[in-house]
């Protein structure tokens, strides 16, 4: 593997060097990041653990892979600006087994208070409507033509049976 450097600038503000940079891989599959790194590290000459690689891929069908990494003048510079994703990406596999995050406390549940169901709105009766007056007939029991209600349905039920 061989590592070009397309471009190279310096970012004062957050004290740390963007660069841009190509690696030629002919025949080999796409450079680990740890490779890449100490590559840059030397040409550069700087020591590995300051330079962070944002990204490394390689195009389809094409033996070169490009990157972007960036070089800090400090450790504590690196690690206070960088993301802890890309500082445990850019770490060995054997440093990121000892690097496991530590287990949370289990927080314990507080028993869950009975929160009573709002009750259902009862459906609103309709208004009674104030009915007119009956008269002294319908009172007693009568209707307007002189039978009771009663002995109008029995004689309806009888008169259907005869027929």
């Amino acid at each position: 593997m061989k590592v070009e450097i397309i471009e190279k600038k310096e970012n004062p503000l957050f004290k740390r060097t963007e660069v841009k940079f190509k690696a030629d891989h002919a025949g080999e599959p796409t450079p680990k990041r740890l490779d890449a790194r100490a590559q840059l590290a030397a040409q550069l000459g700087v020591a590995e653990e300051l330079i962070v690689i944002e990204k490394l891929a390689s195009t389809h069908g094409r033996q070169v892979a490009s990157g972007i990494a960036r070089v800090y003048s400090s450790r504590e510079q690196l690690e206070g600006l960088e993301p802890k994703f890309l500082l445990k990406r850019d770490m060995p596999k054997e440093a990121k087994a000892e690097a496991k995050p530590e287990e949370k406390p289990k927080v314990e549940k507080l028993p869950e208070k009975k929160v009573e169901e709002p009750k259902e709105a009862k459906p609103e009766q309709p208004k009674k409507v104030a009915k007119p007056e009956k008269s002294e007939a319908e009172k007693a029991g009568e209707t307007s033509e002189g039978a009771k209600p009663e002995e109008k349905a029995k004689e309806a039920v009888e008169g259907g049976k005869e027929g």
